[in-house]
């Protein structure tokens, strides 16, 4: 059975509360058919008693999830591999910690809808709590390890003594292709909620929040809502983000920091899905006074020795292509946003460049934008393509009457972006939720925007090539870049000050 079947089922069987044939069709993600349709069975003669040997089906009794610090904001993430971990976060009100377990197991070909959401959990693994910032509550993280990929699983969070969350469900990982979705500059606004319920339907892998995602601007309690909004998708689907400039506004990150689990330190990360690298900067976006700017060095030393790590591994044939995501853009053609902070895009375009990075997904631009592939503002056969994804749910923003060259589409609308990936070839839909007014299409629909496809730029190795003639590029120090650091760090202060005093007025 082709897996994304496998994922669409599994999902509209939850969406829908008829978990019973579809998860017994797929078996856990495993090969097989539907089971044929049964024919009704005649009614009875009205002289004959029904059959006493046909007992009715059983009532499923109800979940049981009380408690006085009940789960809320549950969002799946990962930290470690993709394909054997799930990282769990949510939160409880209050500062007394009520317990941080998840009971989990597979969901195997004989599940019914009531087994699913009764049967005992065979697995219990215990998290940690730790303080959210802003609010009385505390953040609570759980990772799961172990996993088989292809597995359905099913989950709850929570504690006996504050509560549990209903039974969620995890699809199958696909180990041969994948698909993952796009947007950034989220919200808590009607399009905000359309863009995620079109993403749904499309059962993505995992999707993308390139920044900004709340909007809270100090308000935490904004936070809560906007997880409230994300749970039902997220709790199901991994939702990996960056940190944007909105997200500086709660204590220099802390708010973002203090709620979501991502790799690594959680601000700048790498990992691979499937054979894809992806790797996640902050843009400097958090970049607050002089005394911070010594992390966004240690970050852009990070991205040049990673790059060059996942430029080696293409080049030897174990991954097929390079992503890059941040919430700023690198070039833009949005009204106003000029000029942009061409300082450290010179460092990273450097670094992009070099290592030969196929894809940059961005935000921050209130429009959608995607290059023809590009370098330095100009259209390149060897560089890279950006997509702009910044409608994700706020408002619009307005695009310059003469675009440059290297622009292949640009619109003003709310939307997002889906990538599949699949036999060596990205794929790449843009769709558009909205008119350029911001006016919301019917429930369901939406109109492609755009579309294009990548190859990869190394073809599949034939032989061995002796690792003495092949072509290398080192990851470089930052005293070797081509660019004044210290001027750049300035630069980058002076962007992200001048965001903020545009913003308040």
């Amino acid at each position: 059975m082709d897996s994304r079947f496998t994922r669409r089922a599994i999902v509209r069987a939850i969406l829908l509360g008829m978990a019973s044939s579809t998860l017994t069709a797929c078996g856990g993600g495993g090969s097989g058919s539907a089971p044929p349709s049964t024919p009704p069975s005649p009614a009875p003669s009205p002289n004959q008693p029904d059959d006493p040997e046909t007992p009715e089906e059983p009532e499923c009794p109800p979940e049981e999830t009380a408690g006085a610090q009940p789960p809320r904001g549950l969002h799946a993430s990962w930290t470690d591999d993709p394909h054997t971990t799930r990282t769990l976060t949510w939160f409880t009100d209050g500062t007394t910690d009520p317990g941080t377990r998840v009971q989990y197991g597979p969901i195997t070909g004989d599940a019914d809808s009531c087994s699913l959401t009764t049967a005992a959990f065979p697995f219990e693994v215990t998290g940690a709590a730790h303080e959210t910032y802003g609010v009385e509550a505390l953040t609570h993280v759980a990772t799961l390890t172990g996993l088989k990929a292809g597995q359905a699983v099913r989950y709850r969070v929570g504690s006996d003594n504050g509560g549990w969350s209903p039974t969620r469900v995890f699809a199958p990982t696909r180990t041969d292709g994948f698909r993952f979705c796009h947007f950034g500059d989220h919200g808590l606004q009607d399009a905000s909620q359309r863009v995620l319920s079109n993403v749904e339907t499309l059962a993505p892998d995992f999707f993308i929040v390139a920044g900004d995602l709340s909007y809270a601007n100090g308000d935490q309690p904004v936070w809560d809502r906007y997880f409230d909004m994300l749970e039902p998708l997220a709790a199901r689907v991994p939702v990996m983000t960056c940190p944007g400039n909105h997200e500086n506004k709660d204590g220099g990150g802390q708010g973002y920091r203090s709620r979501v689990s991502q790799p690594g330190k959680g601000m700048y990360y790498g990992f691979d899905y499937n054979r894809v690298h992806f790797f996640f900067s902050t843009g400097g976006s958090l970049l607050t006074d002089l005394s911070s700017t010594t992390e966004l060095l240690v970050e852009l030393a990070a991205m040049e020795k990673d790059l060059a790590e996942a430029w080696r591994r293409r080049r030897d044939g174990e991954i097929d292509f390079i992503v890059f995501v941040q919430h700023y853009t690198l070039w833009t053609n949005c009204e106003g946003r000029d000029p942009a902070n061409f300082a450290l895009v010179a460092v990273e375009e450097q670094i992009l460049l070099r290592y030969d990075v196929d894809l940059v997904l961005v935000g921050h631009d209130h429009v959608f934008e995607r290059s023809h592939p590009m370098a330095y503002g100009k259209q390149s056969d060897n560089g890279y393509v950006q997509v702009t994804q910044g409608g994700g749910g706020q408002s619009l923003y307005d695009l310059i009457e003469d675009p440059a060259d290297w622009a292949a589409v640009s619109r003003v609308c709310h939307g997002f972006t889906v990538v599949d990936v699949e036999e060596r070839r990205i794929r790449a839909r843009s769709y558009a939720v909205s008119d350029e007014d911001g006016n919301l299409y019917p429930e369901g629909e939406e109109i492609l925007l755009d579309e294009f496809t990548l190859a990869p730029r190394v073809t599949a190795p034939t032989g061995i090539t002796p690792f003495s003639t092949r072509e290398q590029r080192p990851a470089r120090s930052l005293a070797e870049l081509d660019v004044d650091l210290n001027a750049m760090l300035k630069h980058t202060l002076q962007r992200n000050l001048t965001h903020d005093m545009n913003e308040m007025h």
